[in-house]
Protein backbone atom coordinates (compact mmCIF):
# COMPACT_ATOMS: atom_id res chain seq x y z
CA UNK A 1 0.00 0.00 0.00
CA UNK A 2 1.39 3.43 -0.95
CA UNK A 3 1.76 5.68 2.35
CA UNK A 4 -0.37 9.74 2.21
CA UNK A 5 2.87 11.98 2.74
CA UNK A 6 2.08 14.09 5.86
CA UNK A 7 1.09 17.08 5.31
CA UNK A 8 3.07 20.71 5.16
CA UNK A 9 3.20 22.62 8.04
CA UNK A 10 1.34 26.33 7.50
CA UNK A 11 3.43 29.29 7.85
CA UNK A 12 4.47 30.04 11.52
CA UNK A 13 4.83 34.33 10.66
CA UNK A 14 2.08 35.81 8.69
CA UNK A 15 2.85 38.86 6.57
CA UNK A 16 1.73 42.23 7.66
CA UNK A 17 -0.71 41.95 5.13
CA UNK A 18 -2.10 39.28 6.20
CA UNK A 19 -3.28 39.95 9.69
CA UNK A 20 -6.06 42.02 10.64
CA UNK A 21 -3.64 43.82 13.09
CA UNK A 22 -1.24 44.51 9.92
CA UNK A 23 -3.82 45.81 7.83
CA UNK A 24 -5.47 48.12 10.25
CA UNK A 25 -1.75 49.59 10.59
CA UNK A 26 -1.97 49.95 6.48
CA UNK A 27 -5.17 51.87 7.03
CA UNK A 28 -4.21 53.94 9.62
CA UNK A 29 -1.22 55.41 7.79
CA UNK A 30 -3.18 55.65 4.51
CA UNK A 31 -6.04 57.77 6.18
CA UNK A 32 -3.03 59.90 7.89
CA UNK A 33 -1.76 60.39 4.64
CA UNK A 34 -4.73 61.35 3.38
CA UNK A 35 -4.77 64.35 5.14
CA UNK A 36 -1.58 66.04 3.99
CA UNK A 37 -2.79 65.34 0.26
CA UNK A 38 -3.06 68.60 -1.51
CA UNK A 39 -5.34 67.52 -4.22
CA UNK A 40 -9.19 66.11 -4.24
CA UNK A 41 -7.89 63.13 -5.90
CA UNK A 42 -4.77 62.20 -3.74
CA UNK A 43 -7.06 62.46 -0.97
CA UNK A 44 -10.13 60.05 -2.36
CA UNK A 45 -7.66 57.53 -3.23
CA UNK A 46 -5.98 57.16 -0.03
CA UNK A 47 -9.74 57.31 1.55
CA UNK A 48 -10.28 54.40 -0.73
CA UNK A 49 -7.14 52.39 0.01
CA UNK A 50 -7.91 52.90 3.78
CA UNK A 51 -11.27 51.47 3.58
CA UNK A 52 -10.34 48.66 1.24
CA UNK A 53 -7.41 48.32 4.00
CA UNK A 54 -10.59 47.90 6.87
CA UNK A 55 -12.43 45.78 4.82
CA UNK A 56 -9.90 43.17 4.72
CA UNK A 57 -8.86 43.78 8.54
CA UNK A 58 -12.53 42.74 9.06
CA UNK A 59 -12.39 39.59 6.77
CA UNK A 60 -9.33 38.34 8.28
CA UNK A 61 -10.18 39.16 12.02
CA UNK A 62 -13.40 36.88 11.21
CA UNK A 63 -11.70 34.42 9.13
CA UNK A 64 -8.86 34.09 12.69
CA UNK A 65 -12.55 34.03 14.98
CA UNK A 66 -14.41 31.14 12.88
CA UNK A 67 -10.57 29.22 12.55
CA UNK A 68 -10.18 29.33 16.34
CA UNK A 69 -13.73 28.72 16.94
CA UNK A 70 -13.77 25.65 14.87
CA UNK A 71 -10.32 24.11 16.00
CA UNK A 72 -12.31 24.71 19.65
CA UNK A 73 -15.13 22.55 17.96
CA UNK A 74 -12.93 19.75 17.27
CA UNK A 75 -10.72 19.22 20.51
CA UNK A 76 -13.92 19.34 22.52
CA UNK A 77 -15.32 16.34 20.52
CA UNK A 78 -12.19 15.01 20.12
CA UNK A 79 -11.75 14.96 23.87
CA UNK A 80 -15.71 13.79 24.44
CA UNK A 81 -14.86 10.85 22.58
CA UNK A 82 -11.84 9.83 24.16
CA UNK A 83 -13.90 9.81 27.23
CA UNK A 84 -16.05 7.32 26.32
CA UNK A 85 -13.51 5.04 24.17
CA UNK A 86 -10.24 5.66 25.85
Amino acid sequence: MIAIPPRPKARGIKAPQDTAAGCRVRAEADLSAAKAMLTANERIRLETSAAAWNARAVMLQGISEEAASLKAKLQAAKSDRCTVRC
